[in-house]
């Protein structure tokens, strides 16, 4: 991953020609402007994030020269990493870097003899010998989702983020199932409880579509799952939480139920039947 930043850094911003050094090259002698690249702590997120791990950039020019050249810097790394999805030059591995803000305030460094400012990435590396989620009520789901929204830049992914996912993007997973018996006995209820992740290409955006998106699920009440064949799922309390986090939590909150024949319970055949008349009758 640290390869595939570097070179993505140094194809996008010109201006630092390459420089492009890591925490034990720092020392007053280099060049600048230059980025101070850092590789934080690894973790397992979740089923659906996979392993995310943390990287900072340190834009870092003259302290001759003033904090709008690291302003511009910063920009210009946002801009490069942000949202997008790379790929590592040596391991061939896939993944995408998000910005998480900065770390800490702007400073300077007189051992270095640059002002600075720490931004902070999460990198999400999706294991790649993961199974591909297959279901047929979140492929429906993804379907309605991709109509409804109608614009053909968006994407609709179903139970985990691909390695090579693109902004503006629906996420649909589940968070929980539960059976009940239904209004007659031969039927029972299945519901299912999913969670949708809205990331757009701002934050407007994000904010726009996810409103619009539990406002047409409240709307819609079922959804095809089989137009042919006449099946739908019916649509049940949707709402929002903008407060979640859109690519590790999800801000859209909906159950989804069907009714379904319960198959017939299978007894023991009978050998035979005997019958003998009432000789009284």
């Amino acid at each position: 991953m640290r390869a595939g930043i570097r070179e993505r850094l140094s194809q996008q911003i010109s201006s630092i020609g390459g420089c492009i050094y890591e925490a034990h090259e720092s020392a007053p002698t280099l060049d600048k402007p230059y980025i101070l690249l850092i590789q934080g702590t690894e973790s397992t997120d979740t089923e659906w994030t996979g392993i995310t791990t943390l990287f900072e950039c340190w834009p870092s020019v003259s302290q001759q020269s003033d904090f709008s050249e690291v302003d511009e810097l910063s920009d210009l790394i946002v801009e490069a990493l942000d949202g997008q999805a790379l790929v590592d030059p040596d391991s061939l591995i896939e993944f995408t870097c998000r910005y998480e803000g900065t770390v800490g305030s702007d400073k300077a460094d007189a051992d270095r003899d640059v002002i600075t400012r720490g931004l902070r990435f999460s990198v999400m590396g999706i294991r790649t010998a993961q199974e591909t989620v297959q279901d047929d009520w979140l492929d429906a789901i993804c379907e309605w989702t991709l109509d409804t929204l109608g614009d053909p830049d968006w994407q609709a992914y179903s139970g985990r983020w691909p390695t090579d996912y693109i902004r503006p993007s629906v996420l649909w997973r589940w968070e929980g199932i539960e059976t009940a018996a239904g209004a007659r006995a031969s039927t029972i209820e299945v519901r299912k409880k999913a969670i949708g992740h809205v990331i757009g290409r701002t934050v407007n955006e994000q904010t726009m579509t996810t409103a619009a998106l539990a406002q047409s699920l409240s709307e819609a009440v079922k959804i095809p799952l089989s137009l042919p064949d006449r099946r739908y799922l019916t649509v049940l309390t949707p709402n929002v939480d903008l407060a979640r986090d859109a690519m590790t939590e999800g801000q859209i909150l909906v159950t989804f139920s069907r009714k379904i024949e319960r198959n017939a319970e299978q007894g023991p055949l009978m050998r035979e039947v005997n019958f003998q008349p009432n000789p009284n009758s």
